[in-house]
């Protein structure tokens, strides 16, 4: 297995996009056919989709490796399916499209290595159970455990810190816990945050001819991860569109994720009655935002977001009124990359600190085949339906 990086070219361009395999990858989608000029961020995603860099870093500066050099050949898999390892999960919370797909990939992948699974946990959005979660897989003793810190990466390192003392692999998803560093865990598998930003930027300045006030619904807890995607979104509004006014920003941090979102963005239509759109980090809160619109009486507030759920793809396949078009991450194949990661470690051979997944942009035209390449499985009937509507 090769480690080789392949980011040497990327100061030389502004946007990038790559996907897992060549297979997977997906065109730019089709140019904006609105009443106003779009051709910039048609561009800036167009960009983004061709160049197959992913923008962000790593939490130690880290760029990410090549994804192509991590596939396993048939002797790896035979080695390991010899090694009977376990493997245990720790989400953050669970439910919602993002955190089923991980886990899914997760799966799919421990048993293509014939890895069980041991345990697997849920915290709610709670960071004392989060903690206790760990401390309970950590004493079941798995070979492997996958987990994300991102409730509150300080005062989740010590039960990690427990976990790689007992000599269990540590693989994070999307950033490590507060102080630990490479060497002290296997990797850190992540999506391009920063370029989903980025890209729904380019989305919600399209939807909006590059002017009006705006508001954003950013994630309170300060991981990596989240800082990353509202950077990436704010600097692109703040340097490519100089008629966009972000004039409120607001903390969600769970577990209502969709009422807060409601309740935040009615209080930005109640001081801005014309706020032009909204950002969220991901799709939860925007299903409240799209219930603060129509409360208030809006029949449209054009919405982007980094996370592809069903009911916000439901929304966006039925009508241009409120979701314009996201930014998704690939949680699925995060999964994959991440238990397979796991899986190499304990065969002793070298990983890579950071691996980062490129963001794929998706609209109503796209949706379907974008839907596949990030969970790995057709439409849902739901949303089959409000394409044909």
């Amino acid at each position: 297995m090769k480690l080789a990086n392949t980011f040497a070219a990327a100061a030389a361009v502004s946007l990038a996009f790559a996907s897992l395999t060549a297979c997977t990858a997906a065109p730019p989608p089709e140019a904006s056919s609105g009443v106003c000029d779009t051709s910039a961020s048609d561009a800036g995603i167009a960009a983004y989709v061709e160049s197959g860099v992913a923008l962000g870093e790593g939490p130690y500066g880290e760029r990410s490796a090549d994804i192509a050099d991590l596939e396993l050949t048939s002797e790896q898999v035979n080695e390991i399916k010899a090694l009977r390892l376990t493997a245990g999960i720790s989400m953050h919370f669970s439910g919602d499209t993002w955190s089923n797909a991980q886990i899914a990939g997760l799966t799919s992948e421990f048993e293509r290595l014939g890895i069980e699974i041991v345990a697997q946990t849920s915290a709610d959005a709670e960071v004392t159970k989060q903690f206790s979660d760990i401390e309970s897989i950590t004493a079941r003793k798995p070979d492997i455990l996958v987990a994300i810190p991102s409730l509150d990466v300080t005062a989740l390192a010590p039960a990690f810190e427990r976990a790689t003392d007992a000599e269990i692999k540590v693989v994070f998803m999307d950033n490590p816990a507060a102080g630990m560093e490479p060497g002290d865990y296997v990797s850190v598998v992540a999506s391009d945050y920063y370029g989903y930003g980025v890209i729904n930027a380019y989305q919600l300045a399209a939807a909006i001819c590059g002017e009006g006030e705006i508001g954003v619904l950013r994630h309170g807890a300060k991981a990596p991860n989240n800082v990353q995607a509202l950077e990436g979104f704010v600097t692109t509004i703040e340097e490519d569109f100089p008629d966009i006014d972000i004039v409120e920003e607001a903390d969600i941090l769970g577990p209502d994720f969709s009422g807060e979102g409601e309740s935040n963005v009615n209080s930005m239509l109640a001081e801005h009655p014309d706020l032009a759109g909204v950002w969220c980090f991901f799709d939860l809160p925007c299903e409240g935002a799209i219930n603060a619109a129509r409360a208030a009486g809006r029949d449209s507030l054009p919405m982007t977001m980094g996370g592809l759920g069903v009911n916000v793809a439901v929304q966006m396949a039925s009508s241009d009124d409120f979701v314009i078009a996201i930014g998704s991450v690939q949680p699925y194949q995060q999964g994959v990359l991440e238990a397979r990661l796991g899986a190499l470690a304990l065969l002793g051979e070298e990983t890579p600190p950071y691996v980062s997944l490129p963001a794929i942009p998706v609209d109503a035209k796209n949706l379907e085949m974008q839907w596949k390449a990030v969970y790995d499985e057709p439409l849902p009937p739901a949303i089959v339906e409000a394409l044909k509507g």
